[in-house]
């Protein structure tokens, strides 16, 4: 399978949270760049093309857009170039 990714991600298993709608829904963050990430979930179904993805409760939040989708796994384009303050 030919790599189409522009920059090389790195495989984690890290703990994070969705943030959509005011509300929280726990995620793992399987391999992640400077420019998007791939994320497990239970189910992809109710997740929204865009929303937030915190590592630290809110925090702090990034901003990212769906580029890809499965039934339980989403593959994100980060929108911004770093993580924005929540507050």
């Amino acid at each position: 399978m030919h790599e189409r990714r522009r920059v090389r991600r790195t495989k984690v298993y890290k703990c994070a949270k969705i943030s959509m709608d005011g509300s929280l829904r726990d995620c793992v963050v399987r391999d992640i760049s400077s420019l998007g990430a791939r994320l497990a979930l239970v189910s992809t179904c109710s997740i929204p093309d865009k929303f937030g993805l915190t590592f630290d409760a809110a925090h702090t939040i990034r901003a990212c857009r769906v580029a890809w989708r499965s039934a339980t796994e989403i593959g994100v384009e980060f929108c911004e170039a770093a993580f924005r303050s929540a507050a």
